[in-house]
């Protein structure tokens, strides 16, 4: 950076305008050491841009000179202080930090130590020792917590020794340990275990689980008859993450203590203790609460999932299958527990999911109905599934519609055939003539002729014959035939097929004409039939036929694309410049910086925006 530049920059860093001064501190990130002083000065700006501009511009310039003035800074006010933090974590200059050690200031000298352990280099070891002894408790748990965290020689001896110190000294050796796990531990622990400290019989615990031996479940398990109810949580949440074992029933009763609390943490550890443990008796528990939560709220719903998880974890138990028919559980805990025996496929449940989908309560029977269409190949729930399409709730009668669709069985089609003329509800009535489809689709369709639009659409969706879809293409409604067009992208092609979109592509019905697009666009073919989609009256179908047309082979089509950027609809030109933004080609660079200073605003800004991507 030469020095009229420099001095620019530093005069701007005094103007009026923030914007100004914000600037000129990242311009000088590119500087040298002569921009180190202007920018310490800058972090001291009203302005809280300017202050982080100045502080990355700084670590960008780094180095020993940058460290060196920093230093001092380590004694200003908490802002200026904790910033001086940053950027020496970030430069990382361990030689100067090192001198820092030896400072008058206790804080200083934990600064420094706590620096040497963000910044992570080993190094820093050799200057650790004599701080182990500093006067200061501070400063020795700070040194305490970057021999562990460094893996410093010894680290194990230093940990242990410390333990020895005073309390806070003492937290800081547990935490390492945590961190080190090194099962050489576990023995000087067992003593602090039975130490006067509750606080460090609490952090001893929880060092324990994390160190995760067996030899450490051990010393827990025997500790757990001597302790505290505090501590017997912390022990069965340490207990989890080592790994309770069905062997391990006895901690069941805390366990569903733990599972009644309204602390989330505790709630968590106990599912999983009770899951790890086999704790079946804890289903009617788990069931109610899990049914208590309220899906409406996101933290619930995420609670409501892991309930959900756990009764998955149990299987196919007799417990859970109970649970849905007795009268002491909650009917949103019984959804619950219908919902898991569903997903699982549970069919010794069939018998007790048969009588729920008579149940008074609306969400029990259709939860019921959803769990037997998930055992699709049980044939004794058959004629409770037929007398559920009569339920008076939609939803239970859509539920029921789906699992007998599912099930195929041929003696259900009459009576759903029957409900499909009566059903009021679209969303049923879609499922009811999937379901006909599913059982019997040339029945279904042989009465083409007598169904609505409506469910002539469907059959468009659904069908799976070409066939019926040819047919339905030519329907004298424009939304059948759209849905017929549509879903000729679903079937092998064949020369009918393909005659089929071409005729689609002349339909008087621009709606039509949209899907025609739409469907050469999936299947790649007919493009020869876009040159006049591109030319339609309607914008919709200019549109859909670019996108067509980009899709086989936009490069091969430079210049008939480049001509959409003069459609008269913006759509349209939005799509042809997003289509030639991604061309490789001078010509399509050409065609869009000519439009830079286009009328439309929109345009302006979707030109800019492909111009700057390209170049």
């Amino acid at each position: 950076m030469n020095f009229k530049r420099l001095q620019k920059l530093r005069a701007d860093l005094k103007a009026e305008d923030p914007s100004v001064r914000r600037a000129a501190a990242e311009a000088l990130s590119d500087g040298d050491e002569r921009a180190i002083y202007p920018l310490i000065q800058a972090l001291r700006d009203e302005n809280p841009g300017v202050q982080d501009a100045a502080m990355r511009s700084l670590i960008n310039i780094g180095g020993e000179v940058t460290a060196y003035m920093v230093i001092p800074l380590l004694r200003e006010d908490a802002l200026i202080r904790n910033t001086a933090y940053v950027i020496l974590r970030e430069i990382g200059e361990l030689s100067l930090l090192a001198g820092l050690l030896k400072d008058k200031d206790d804080d200083i000298r934990k600064f420094a130590i706590d620096l040497m352990t963000e910044i992570g280099d080993p190094g820093a070891c050799r200057h650790l020792g004599p701080m182990l002894k500093d006067p200061n408790p501070n400063v020795r748990a700070a040194a305490v917590k970057a021999v562990g965290r460094l893996g410093c020689p010894d680290s194990l001896k230093v940990l242990i020794n410390a333990l020895k110190d005073e309390e806070w000294v003492c937290f800081a050796a547990l935490e390492a340990l945590a961190e080190v796990k090194d099962p050489a531990a576990v023995d000087p622990l067992t003593e602090l275990l039975y130490g006067s400290s509750e606080a460090i019989r609490y952090s001893v615990i929880e060092a324990l689980g994390k160190i995760g031996t067996h030899e450490a479940a051990a010393v827990l398990k025997e500790f757990i008859k001597d302790a505290s109810e505090l501590e017997k949580k912390a022990i069965i949440k340490s207990l989890t993450e080592i790994g309770l074992t069905p062997d391990m029933k006895d901690l069941s009763e805390t366990l569903m203590e733990m599972l009644k609390s309204d602390d989330g943490e505790e709630t968590l550890t106990a599912l999983k203790g009770l899951v790890s443990i086999g704790c079946y008796d804890a289903i009617p528990a788990i069931v109610d609460k899990g049914g208590s939560l309220d899906p409406s709220h996101p933290d619930e719903l995420e609670m409501l999932t892991v309930f959900k998880e756990s009764l998955l974890r149990f299987g196919c138990s007799e417990r859970l299958i109970d649970v849905i028919v007795s009268p002491e559980t909650k009917y949103r805990g019984k959804v619950l527990a219908i919902e898991a025996l569903g997903k699982m496929r549970c069919r010794k449940a069939v018998p007790n999911l048969i009588e729920v989908i008579r149940s008074p309560a609306r969400d029990v029977r259709r939860a019921g109905a959803a769990a037997l269409g998930d055992l699709h190949d049980e044939a004794e729930m058959f004629d409770a599934l037929l007398s559920a399409t009569e339920d008076s709730d939609g939803h239970v009668r859509k539920a029921a519609v789906v699992a007998l669709g599912r099930l195929r069985d041929p003696s259900a089609y009459d009576a759903l055939y029957e409900l499909y003329m009566a059903e009021p509800y679209r969303d049923v009535k879609e499922e009811i003539v999937r379901a006909l489809m599913r059982i019997d689709e040339k029945r279904f369709v042989s009465r083409i002729e007598d169904h609505d639009e409506y469910t002539k659409e469907m059959i468009a969706r659904f069908s799976e014959d070409r066939d019926v879809i040819i047919t339905l293409s030519k329907d004298a409604s424009p939304s059948v035939r759209v849905s017929a067009v549509l879903s000729l992208a679903r079937v092998p092609a064949d020369e009918r097929t393909v005659r089929t979109i071409r005729d689609a592509t002349r339909d008087p019905d621009a709606d039509v004409r949209k899907a025609a697009a739409q469907c050469i666009e999936e299947m790649g073919c007919c493009r020869d039939a876009l040159a006049d989609l591109l030319k339609d009256g309607d914008m919709w179908v200019r549109l859909y036929a670019l996108r067509a047309l980009a899709s086989s082979n936009g490069a091969e089509s430079v210049a008939t694309i480049i001509s959409m950027l003069h459609d008269p609809a913006v759509p349209v030109v939005l799509e042809a410049i997003e289509v030639l933004s991604g061309i490789d080609d001078p010509e399509a660079l050409k065609a869009l910086d000519a439009l830079r200073e286009h009328e439309n605003p929109d345009i302006r800004e979707k030109i800019a925006e492909a111009l700057d991507s390209a170049w």
